[in-house]
This record gives C-alpha cells, structure tokens and sequence, in this order.
C-alpha cells in the first residue's frame, strides 16, 4: 500500500511542472553599456531584483504577472515581431512570481531560489503546447533587443 501511494506522489509531482525550464548563457549578449542603460531603465541593479522579458509567442491576450505583493503587470501582450519582445519587467527576486493568461489559463511560477541565481528571465509561449504553454529560461546574458 505504502509503495502504491508513494509512486502515486511522484506521478502527481512529476506531471504538476509549471512549465519548461532551461538555462542559458551562450547566446549573442548585448553590449555592456546597453546592458548597463536597460538595467538603469527598469532600476533593477539591485541583487534583489531580476528583468522578466516576455517574449515569443504572446498573440494579444491578458496577460498578469503578479506575486504574494500584488500585481505587477496587467495588461495585454503582443510580441514585436521586429525585435521579438513582448514586454519587460522587473521583479523582485526574493519571492515567488506568478505569470498568467487569460486564453491559456495556465500559469508559469518564477521560483525566487532559481530567480536569484540569474538576472534576466525569458519567458515564451508556445501556444500549441498541450500541458504548459510557457518555457522561461534563465540566463545572466542580456539578449540584444
């Protein structure tokens, strides 16, 4: 009995992941003066705070990003097709952040223990994704924009 429960939990927390993860640093960087400027922009220097960037993916829908604090985004999302953003935030990478939208109705958690680790967080949607929408990729490299 003991043997079913416990495969039972590992199949439960096995099929529960909030999205794909990945993490990456071996792609083109921005310059450091332009990493520097984007950083002052979002007045995310701080080690407590890390830059969400949405980007693939977001067709026009609601999205919120929000955490145990309140909101910090609403709104709706289009990706630049020139440049491949959709949008860009800071958050504070102490707690856990929440990434929702309204078509999906799945979520993406941005763990804090994972966030502190990295400065720039990528996340894309790929809509026809059955499970999970959402594959964010952590990274210390600034992708030029």
């Amino acid at each position: 009995m003991k043997k079913i429960l416990l495969v039972f939990f590992i199949a439960l927390f096995t099929m529960c992941g909030t999205s794909n993860v990945q993490y990456r640093d071996d792609f083109r960087a921005a310059s450091d003066a332009q990493k520097k400027k984007f950083l002052n922009e979002l007045n995310a220097n701080g080690t407590n705070y890390a830059v969400v960037v949405l980007t693939k993916g977001f067709k026009g829908e609601s999205v919120t990003v929000f955490n145990e604090k309140g909101t910090l985004y609403k709104g709706t999302v289009i990706t630049n097709l020139g440049n491949g953003i959709a949008h860009t935030l800071r958050i504070d990478n102490t707690i856990n952040t929440t990434i929702t939208d309204k078509i999906s109705s799945k979520e993406a958690v941005i763990e804090s223990k994972k966030a502190k680790q990295y400065k720039f967080i990528y996340v894309m949607k790929d809509n026809a994704a059955a499970k999970n929408p959402y594959k964010i990729t952590y990274s210390n490299t600034l992708r030029p924009m």
